[in-house]
């Protein structure tokens, strides 16, 4: 089965201490770096893509086991030397997968059916399967780590676990201060000087190998902009740049713990035709101050107006659909609460119409960064502005700290399809637009107050339809009998682009003929829906639910509706999954004279993804186990222990996703809540394997184990 060793070979050895140490480094680096190589794919990709990639890289971990089956002996047998081999290797392959991900050419497709999507993780397989790598000679050296009968397992196992709580704790945090290419390259220096210094390279091919990869790390240090250089594939936002003619050019990137935002120069014309003139407007003087471009992971973008910091020069911005709420409040000098401040617009759009005070909450902040420092004379007139206060938070955590009110609240686009870490915004846990949210910004308005939530609707309605049914619900649990009479939907013609307008108290005659009169004045938008009205210019699913008028009705309406348009609450977060699985089925309902129901995304890449894993799996796993078993290697009980292992996996992820979703809300953002959370289980369970025996001799039985961990949870 393996190569038999000369006669002569003494084993060589780890002591318990170069173990231990070699367990915490070789995880703590592993960790960091899953980390990272999902923020280089979701900078990348978007949507279930990265999903897709970063679910396949765990794979490596498994296909190590297997490979340490084969070669077990030889592996006790030179254990320092696989130490060292497998960490040389792990940092050359993890330079070399990244950098080729990053330059590839391949372009995703749009997302239309369900060939386009299969074709396209098909396009993609390759890369993910190259990411595998690294973390296939991770699982290596601490596979081989565990399973040495010469050193104690739970406490390697101990060091191993409270490294990985370590990776996890330090990684996103270093982000405000580290690039993701520094931060890649720097741990895999750490990891190897590390091994390296803890286990002596002995060998002259070992010791090659150490030099050539310590050459290789240092270069990719100092090119590592150049090594990993994203390249943006067609059809995204910043695939622009490489066409000299657009007239773009990209200036800065920046890392956060969220996202990278990427700052492009533009020729200064804003876009004004389509949907972009009920974004943008239709005033040629102010589109020419349209000079900078935001992007999100290269694909939320916002314009940033050039603002002199005089008030004349922001005429033309309340011709944009983003001035709804203003026409909607009969308050003077409003008080305004912005949530993702991004270039700005929306706090413009506040001064162009004397906002008295301006709160700005910006989670992302390596655009605030931007904002208040890099591109600092470009931004000042607003952002250093008396009325303008901005805050790095997450929107509603900042508002459930706070007990002031306001008379505008603002969300246009939030958390829009770039996603979270998830990286797939059906995926991703959205705590903007749940039913508990709107509690609390209904709580947050002032008497007169307005809430204007913008989106980029589908076709048909999905979107804003869900958070129209959502504070339809909401404003009934706050008292009010007539939801009807405290909403306005404010849409672009062509239906992409909707503000819904939500008060307080219901809308005055004197307001609605406001709008009415500023949207005739549009013609790129206009009122699809409104208090009091028994028709509308375009016939439209809001206009239909608003008119029901009865919970009863309404409640049918949702359940009849071929997507899934009921509101979301904190518990079930996902507001951008509208599909269900039955559009998995070959010919699904569609909506009458309207655009056929698209594909199911989240539910189709989980049936994908299954099915790529499981081939994946009986080829890498299954098959060379099985040849194993036909040598009649005793494998006695595996079946016991293959169900127990796969259910303490399950149970734990289980409870680390919950814990995830509650601590986001707590520490006011979901990437540190996924630092806290795995570092607090990690180190715990880490404790756990230390203390293993000790427990189980107490409880008599490790079966005691797992029913009084299921009651400590059950009770919390």
């Amino acid at each position: 089965m393996e190569p038999a060793a000369p006669a002569d070979a003494a084993p060589s050895r780890l002591t318990t201490r170069q173990a231990s140490a070699l367990a915490f480094l070789i995880a703590a680096t592993t960790l960091a770096l899953q980390v990272l190589i999902h923020r280089i794919v979701s900078a990348k990709l978007l949507n279930n893509y990265a999903f897709l990639v970063i679910s396949l890289t765990m794979l490596g971990f498994a296909i190590s086991g297997v490979i340490l089956t084969f070669i077990s002996k030889t592996v006790a047998r030179r254990l320092p030397e696989t130490m060292v081999a497998s960490a040389c290797l792990l940092a050359l392959t993890a330079i070399g997968s990244i950098a080729l991900f990053a330059s590839s050419t391949a372009s995703p497709e749009e997302l239309v059916n369900a060939r386009s999507l299969i074709r396209s993780f098909l396009d993609w397989s390759p890369y993910a399967l190259l990411l595998t790598t690294p973390f296939l000679f991770a699982g290596i050296m601490l596979g081989a780590l565990l399973t040495d009968e010469r050193l104690p397992t739970r406490r390697v196992y101990f060091f191993d676990l409270v490294g990985s709580a370590l990776g996890a704790l330090v990684v996103l945090p270093l982000f405000r201060y580290l690039s993701v290419e520094t931060t890649i390259v720097g741990a895999l220096i750490v990891l190897v000087a590390g091994v390296s210094a803890l286990v002596r390279p002995r060998g002259r091919a070992l010791r090659v190998l150490c030099l050539a990869t310590g050459v290789v790390l240092v270069f990719s240090m100092v090119r590592r902009y150049e090594i990993f250089d994203i390249y943006f594939p067609e059809g995204s936002m910043l695939a622009m740049t490489r066409v000299p003619s657009s007239g773009t050019k990209l200036e800065y990137k920046e890392w956060d713990p969220l996202a990278r935002i990427e700052v492009a120069a533009v020729r200064g014309r804003g876009p004004s035709t389509g949907v972009y003139a009920s974004l943008f407007g239709e005033n040629r003087e102010f589109l020419r101050r349209y000079r900078k471009l935001l992007t999100q992971n290269n694909f939320a973008f916002t314009y940033a107006v050039d603002w002199d910091g005089r008030p004349e020069t922001l005429v033309g911005i309340e011709e944009t659909i983003y001035a709804s709420a203003y026409y909607a409040t009969p308050v003077k000098n409003p008080k305004v609460a912005v949530i993702g401040v991004g270039g700005g617009f929306d706090i413009l759009t506040a001064l162009r119409f004397d906002a008295s005070d301006i709160t700005g909450i910006e989670i992302n902040s390596a655009t605030l960064n931007i904002v208040q420092n890099v591109f600092r004379d470009y931004f000042r007139h607003w952002a250093e502005h008396a009325a303008v206060k901005l805050v790095n938070a997450e929107g509603r955590h900042y508002l459930s700290t706070s007990n002031e009110r306001f008379d505008v609240v603002q969300l246009s686009g939030v958390d829009s399809y770039s996603g979270t870490p998830g990286a797939a915004h059906v995926f991703s846990e959205n705590y903007l637009y749940t039913a508990e949210a709107f509690d609390l910004y209904l709580s947050r308005l002032s008497d007169q107050g307005v809430l204007n939530m913008m989106r980029l609707e589908a076709r048909p309605a999905r979107e804003m339809l869900r958070a129209l049914t959502t504070a339809v619900a909401a404003l009934r649990r706050a008292g009010v009998r007539e939801p009807r009479n405290h909403i306005v939907m404010v849409t672009e013609h062509t239906g992409f682009f909707t503000a819904m307008l939500v008060k307080k108290t219901p809308f005055e005659a004197p307001e609605l003929q406001n709008l009415r009169r500023w949207t005739s004045q549009r013609p790129s938008f206009g009122i699809w829906a409104e208090p009091g009205s028994s028709r509308t210019e375009v016939e439209n699913a809001y206009h239909h639910f608003l008119a029901l008028g009865d919970e009863r009705l309404e409640r049918r309406f949702i359940q009849q509706y071929p997507y899934a348009i009921d509101p979301v609450t904190d518990d079930r977060p996902f507001f951008f999954n509208f599909s269900f699985w039955w559009h998995l089925l070959p010919a699904p309902p569609q909506l009458a004279g309207q655009a056929p129901i698209y594909v199911p995304v989240l539910q189709l890449s989980l049936v994908v993804l299954a099915g790529a894993v499981s081939v994946v799996m009986v080829i890498a796993i299954f098959l060379p186990l099985a040849f194993l078993s036909r040598l009649h290697v005793p494998t006695p009980g595996r079946l016991s222990l293959a169900v127990y292992c796969a259910g303490a996996a399950l149970g734990f992820l289980a409870v680390e996703v919950a814990l995830m979703q509650l601590f986001g809300h707590f520490l006011g953002h979901p990437n540190y809540a996924i630092s806290v959370v795995l570092a607090a289980l990690l180190f715990s369970s880490g404790l756990g394997s230390l203390w293993a025996a000790q427990i189980v001799r107490r409880l008599t039985n490790i079966r005691f184990v797992s029913y009084l961990l299921a009651s400590i949870l059950l009770v919390e």
